[in-house]
């Protein structure tokens, strides 16, 4: 008997599958450092220098994420309708974390100013259990302006624990969230989203997370925010044909006024949306002098002021 072949049964072939889930790559941090200094080179405002900072960081980050690779990490268990990696995190492996406040400042002392350096000695000198408490506010996006001159290195700490353990998930643990414009690794809010340039995900969106790094497949039809798929338009710069803007738009969703960061591939093969987001703020003021409403939380965008570094 023959076997009826039918377009769902073709498209359920691994030809056609489409992989949900992205691990961070190992070297994301290096990569990102060439890109914002990539990005530094072609940006003449007063970000240039913060862009640079980051790039220095990125690599410090990279430098750690390897030199910590073989500690004795823990990934507390979680519950079944929880994401992989929770808060617990932070909790579980204090001591590390603690380390690699020490280990990070050790390796960006030289490239410190001294308002920079007054920020270090104060955040060194906390106790233990506040530099934890620092630690869970930036993963859950809640350091206010108080703590706004620890943020970069409190999230450059964050970024490190949550991405090594990312690096060490099984895809198969890692499920869709209902609300699509959330990590399913770690549940924080995506920071943006490319468009796949190339290859069999060519088209594809995928989300990125600015916590684990890691990247999940969301249809490119629906908000990310309120998953409406009426009207969705799709806002850039129009008379840029190279840079970073010549890459990066808006989708923009009339549902819920609100708007999230995209970055084709296919124009600007490097975007990152940490280092992208940062150079390409022209949108987001066009954008909200338009009346919408920026979606998308970038560790190291600080209340869109210049940090005092």
């Amino acid at each position: 008997m023959k076997t009826q072949v039918t377009p769902e049964t073709i498209q359920a072939q691994e030809f056609f599958h489409i992989p949900f889930w992205q691990q961070p790559p190992v070297d994301i941090f290096s990569r990102r450092a060439l890109r914002l200094n990539e990005l530094a080179a072609e940006d003449n405002s007063d970000w240039q220098p913060y862009l640079q900072l980051l790039a220095v960081i990125n690599n410090a980050q990279q430098n750690l994420l390897e030199q910590y690779a073989q500690e004795a990490w823990v990934i507390p268990d979680t519950d079944k309708d929880e994401v992989p990696l929770t808060l617990a995190l932070l909790s579980a492996n204090r001591g590390l974390t603690e380390r690699l406040f020490t280990d990070l400042h050790a390796l960006l002392q030289a490239d410190l100013s001294p308002t920079a350096q007054q920020v270090w000695k104060e955040l060194l000198q906390l106790d233990s259990e506040s530099r934890n408490q620092l630690c869970q506010h930036a993963f859950n996006q809640q350091l206010g302006i108080a703590q706004q001159d620890y943020q970069v290195w409190v999230n450059a700490v964050v970024q490190i624990v949550y991405t090594h353990a990312a690096l060490n998930l099984a895809a198969t643990t890692v499920k869709p969230l209902s609300e699509p414009g959330f990590c399913p690794c770690c549940g924080t809010d995506a920071v943006g989203s490319v468009i796949v340039g190339q290859g069999e995900l060519e088209g594809l969106r995928y989300l990125c997370c600015g916590v684990c790094n890691s990247r999940w497949h969301s249809v490119r039809a629906r908000c990310s925010f309120c998953d409406n798929s009426r009207d969705l338009g799709v806002h850039r710069i129009e008379q840029v044909k190279e840079g970073v803007l010549a890459g990066a738009e808006a989708e923009c969703c009339p549902s819920c006024h609100a708007y999230r960061k995209r970055y084709r591939l296919a124009k600007q093969q490097y975007a990152d949306p940490i280092a992208d987001d940062l150079a390409s703020l022209a949108l987001d003021i066009l954008l909200n002098e338009e009346g919408w409403q920026r979606g998308g939380a970038n560790p190291f965008l600080l209340m869109g002021k210049i940090p005092r570094h």
